[in-house]
């Protein structure tokens, strides 16, 4: 039976769905619903404005079966926002539910699928603004089943922001935005490799690339993949070079090597999709050094790394991302961004960088109250 709420063109029901306006909104609650979403899900993808690979079925998909199979499912499940126009499936909210403990009490958090995901967009769909307003009015309508939405790393794409902060307030929800305190810095890309090299503040990948381009000797090469899922050995490979990753000198947490039943999905259903795009120096057979690397659109994003340390007198590194520019302005791309964090080898190629946004949302309950309360208490949390 449905519950008319004060205004007249929003409706839900006790099973989470909703009417707003144009759109219906439903909650796709279990891993069980999720194979239905991807095919609409990866149109919606494909076809968006700013591509994000974070916020891609594929990318979802397999980072929720890791997290339901390691915690048996009992404190993490999907809580993804379906909107539909008729029968058309036209956005999608691709959120996550999970449960805390603060204060004694447990508390439902709304949160995006995975801390790994540099940027992340609220709603994946062509009428941003009003599928954002949908989504947070259904938000608003549904509040007693979350006290906290924590909503991190959210790109400022155009009036992103803005309008996720105009919904709310028309929702009469509670927010604070303020800014990450991790930065993305990028490169623009505005010219094939041999030009770029030769700003004079680039010397030191200038001669990096001359040394490598007069040859270390037979064998060696530099190889793009695109399709990584027809290489079934290659994140084994890949796995076996992270291994003896250093970052500033220090050894660094594996990615790959933690996470392989991830990637390995990942691989296959964003490899063949076209997202992923992985460049190689090798040696004979032997993996050197390597970046995984994300298209999305434009952009390439720079997202896992890491090099054989018997050969870092050659510059491997330095030597992939002057290849990966080089791709990049083959296939049209404007810009290779380096994703978070402000590593000593970043700064060396660029300062500029792109501000993202951490927003929390609480309602009008007492126990939502109190719990943003208590985590701005514990997290010291600066808010704008």
């Amino acid at each position: 039976m449905k519950q008319i709420n004060m205004r007249a063109d929003q409706v839900h029901d006790s099973q989470g769905h909703g009417v707003t306006g144009l759109y219906t909104v439903k909650v796709a609650s279990t891993d069980r619903m999720l194979p239905a979403l991807e095919a609409d899900w990866n149109r919606l993808s494909q076809a968006s404005e700013h591509p994000n690979v974070f916020t891609t079925y594929g990318w979802f998909q397999a980072w929720i079966r890791l997290f339901i199979e390691e915690r048996s499912g009992s404190r993490v499940r999907p809580h993804v926002l379906v909107l539909k126009e008729g029968n058309e499936v036209v956005g999608i909210a691709p959120l996550i539910r999970r449960i805390s403990s603060r204060l004694g009490f447990k508390v439902r958090k709304l949160e995006f699928a995975t801390s790994s995901a540099d940027y992340n967009d609220l709603i994946v769909g062509k009428d941003q603004a009003d599928l954002t307003t949908a989504a947070v009015d259904f938000l608003a309508r549904s509040a007693d089943q979350w006290e906290l939405l924590d909503l991190r790393d959210l790109r400022g794409e155009e009036d992103a922001i803005t309008r996720i902060e105009q919904a709310l307030l028309r929702a009469g929800l509670h927010f604070r935005l303020f800014a990450e305190e991790e930065r993305c810095l990028y490169f623009p890309i505005v010219a094939p490799w041999s030009e770029t090299m030769k700003k004079k503040n680039l010397r030191f990948a200038r001669r990096a690339f001359c040394r490598f381009r007069e040859g270390p000797g037979e064998g060696w090469r530099v190889r793009i993949v695109e399709n990584p899922e027809q290489e079934p050995e290659l994140l084994d490979r890949l796995i076996a070079v992270e291994a003896q990753k250093r970052v500033d000198g220090k050894e660094s947490m594996p990615c790959l090597g933690k996470y392989p039943e991830v990637f390995q999905s990942l691989f296959g259903k964003l490899g063949s999709a076209g997202w992923i795009t992985i460049v190689l120096v090798e040696w004979n057979d032997r993996i050197v050094a390597y970046r995984v690397l994300y298209r999305c659109g434009k952009r390439l994003w720079d997202y896992q790394s890491a090099y054989d340390h018997a050969f870092s007198s050659l510059s491997p590194g330095t030597i992939l991302i002057c290849a990966a520019i080089d791709y990049a302005f083959a296939n049209g791309l404007e810009e290779f961004d380096f994703l978070r964090g402000f590593e000593s080898y970043k700064l060396r190629w660029t300062t500029t960088c792109h501000q993202s946004h951490r927003l929390l949302i609480w309602n009008r309950r007492w126990v939502s109250r109190l719990s943003a309360f208590a985590y701005f208490k514990l997290h010291d949390c600066r808010c704008g």
